[in-house]
């Protein structure tokens, strides 16, 4: 019998599901440390103190307290609720953090049904198959949590531009907000989106789209700027996170005089600028996803194997895709925040980027992607 669409989808859905859990089982089973990398431990600790005393701190060994401006706190209180609190074993967590991966699916295929009904399908399937999210989700880590108010903030920037109604943008403003308490890389998104704001309505009265971006702005600043007030009055820095000053030393920006790559050794600035930016961006690109992390030759290999064809193939659709779509506003808004994304990372880590930072661009691509795979099989078939 013909297998529909419907059908179709429902089995695809299934054999991601199959294949996360198995994931999940083999390292609850036979790598249960693959889920905690360095950063893991400080959420747990930061977590711990949240839920126990209500304060996000770390102590030392006599006691005191040290409160955090390095970290933000939106992860640490998803562990506090869930973990701390509710007492569900970071094993439950993990199984928290795969639904999270399906709702992104869910809300990709959403976002993408009102842009083109057609590409809906294939967007969801790539966030549901995408090694780098399922290796992330099940790790103690921010990915799931992030890639979730993510996908939702590009649900509702996409409902806004379709619609112009002020209630969504205050919507995608306000999850915003709260995504870059998860990861302080969302932080300068709302600024830069204010000036988006603009372009993707200038056909419309400049009165009312300056309102829009206006209200957009302060509420993404309200709710930001309450974590600065906190740290001002904490810890007497008036930053939304220190991470900056972390990062400082193994960034792009002024990189040159620190330089230590053999590859460009002896380059003037702008060679050397466009060099490092170049192989940087290859590296968040292309990198496939490993299942190093689970301590198995095997899962390894099998990952290597079925990641570099997997990688290829929403890369192609996704060059495509920018070729096709370069005057839909909708891709655009999807460019936009897949650049802002590539040159926050590339400019705060610089070497030590990698494809866990695309996992949140990854709605984003998908959709791209999607649309250039069905321009690829319209072309075909005329």
């Amino acid at each position: 019998p013909k297998i529909t669409h419907r059908r179709l989808f429902f089995i695809i859905i299934i054999i991601a599901v199959a294949i996360k859990l198995s994931l999940f089982a083999f390292v609850v089973i036979s790598a249960p440390e693959g889920k905690m990398l360095p950063d893991s431990y400080r959420n747990l600790e930061l977590s711990g103190l949240l839920a126990s005393k209500g304060v996000f701190a770390l102590q030392d060994g006599n006691g005191k307290l040290i409160y955090e401006t390095l970290r933000t706190p939106g992860y640490s209180c998803f562990l506090a609720i869930f973990h701390g609190l509710m007492k569900i074993p970071l094993n439950g967590i993990i199984l928290i953090q795969i639904a999270m991966t399906l709702l992104t699916a869910f809300i990709t295929y959403k976002t993408a049904i009102m842009i083109e009904p057609k590409i809906a399908f294939l967007s969801a399937v790539i966030i549901l198959y995408d090694p780098p999210i399922t290796i992330f989700s099940l790790t103690i880590l921010t990915e799931a949590l992030f890639l979730l108010f993510i996908s939702l903030f590009m649900f509702f920037f996409v409902l806004y531009i379709k619609s112009k109604r002020a209630g969504h943008l205050i919507l995608s403003a306000f999850v915003l907000a709260v995504s870059a308490y998860v990861r302080p890389v969302a932080y300068y998104l709302g600024f830069a989106l204010f000036f988006f704001i603009f372009y993707a309505n200038r056909k419309e009265r400049f009165k009312k789209v300056f309102t829009h971006a206006l209200i957009f702005i302060l509420v993404v600043c309200g709710l930001l700027g309450a974590w600065h007030i906190r740290n001002h009055m904490r810890c007497n820095n008036f930053v939304f996170s220190s991470v900056e000053n972390e990062n400082s030393v193994k960034g792009l920006f002024k990189s040159y005089v620190r330089n230590t790559d053999p590859h460009t050794k002896g380059m003037a600035p702008l060679p050397y600028y466009i060099n490092v930016s170049t192989r940087c961006f290859l590296s968040v690109m292309t990198r496939p996803g490993s299942l190093k992390y689970f301590k198995s030759h095997i899962l390894t290999v099998i990952g290597k194997v079925l990641a570099y064809p997997w990688m290829v193939l929403w890369l192609a659709g996704f060059i495509w895709g920018i070729v096709k779509t370069r005057n839909n506003i909708y891709a655009q808004f999807m460019l936009f925040i897949i650049a802002y994304f590539i040159a926050a990372s590339i400019c705060a880590l610089m070497w030590d980027v990698s494809e866990r930072l695309r996992v949140p661009m990854m709605p984003f691509i998908a959709i791209i992607s999607a649309y250039g795979w069905m321009s690829l099989f319209r072309k075909i078939g005329t």
